[in-house]
């Protein structure tokens, strides 16, 4: 990961970054290719030129690709206005649909989706090597008329309006959750808050915490269908007995998306206060 790409992550995400790269093994593949973008949209749906153009020319398409997934569809954008934000690969600059089976082949252990690229020569469009004749329709019938890193960001958020108001964005989701929980400490008698984190490409989810002493199930803890925002940090409480058991404690989290795709389970021990 390069040092520009770590400069533009927030502080608080870069532990899950961390942790996602790590899970997916994709750590050595990012320093191998050199890719900003492939590091970026691991966690967010936008890659945005370095350095980031100014907020008013960059807002829209944010709003764009949010109200994109709140109609139910997924999409990730990489703007990609000069070879530096190729970092080790510029000969494909100014080549989006190449470029956007690449960066698509990248991110794909987290992300198979529409990935539309913007370059000043065009846009480029990957669905996970599914058709992708609707969503060339649409961005056939669209050009950038500018080719700066604002010109090409509002570029990104037409043809995102575009795509998303013809249903062109309608994507067979094959991803289930990455999950991340958090270890806390039990306190005998008290309620104790659960805390994990979700990567879900489609921002929905539900999931079942299940809290364990030893192999003896002690709750079953269920969250409703509802957003899952990477950073965001998901929370369910359980009265915690107030006599502990000796076995070792801990829980398991599974969760599932709106599709039905589900995660693998992941668990962590919780501590135990003494005295």
């Amino acid at each position: 990961m390069t040092a520009a790409t770590l400069a533009r992550v927030p502080r608080r995400a870069l532990p899950l970054l961390v942790a996602v790269a790590a899970a997916a093994t994709l750590a050595a593949t990012a320093a191998a290719d050199g890719d900003p973008a492939s590091d970026i949209l691991l966690t967010q749906n936008y890659y945005l030129p370095y350095p980031e153009p100014p907020k008013e020319s960059t807002a829209p398409l944010k709003e764009s690709v949010a109200a994109a997934f709140a109609k139910g569809y997924r999409v990730k954008v990489a703007v990609i206005a000069t070879k530096t934000d190729l970092g080790t690969i510029p000969e494909l600059f100014n080549k989006p649909t190449q470029y956007a089976k690449f960066l698509g082949s990248e991110i794909k252990m987290l992300y198979v989706g529409p990935l539309l690229i913007v370059m000043p020569e065009g846009f480029g469009i990957w669905d996970g090597g599914r058709t992708t004749t609707a969503e060339e329709r649409v961005l056939d019938s669209l050009s950038v008329k500018d080719g700066s890193p604002g010109g090409l960001a509002a570029a990104a958020d037409e043809a995102v309006r575009k795509l998303t108001s013809t249903g062109a964005l309608k994507s067979k989701d094959v991803l289930g959750p990455t999950l991340f929980p958090r270890t806390t400490l039990v306190v005998p008698g008290k309620p104790v808050k659960l805390t994990y984190a979700i990567l879900e490409d489609s921002e929905r989810s539900r999931e079942t915490v299940t809290v364990y002493a030893g192999g003896k199930v002690l709750a079953k803890l269920r969250s409703p269908l509802g957003q899952a925002l990477y950073g965001k940090a998901h929370t369910v409480t359980w009265k915690a007995p107030k006599k502990l058991p000796r076995a070792a404690l801990r829980y398991c989290v599974r969760a599932f998306d709106a599709a039905g795709n589900r995660s693998r389970t992941a668990c962590v021990p919780l501590g135990k206060k003494v005295g």
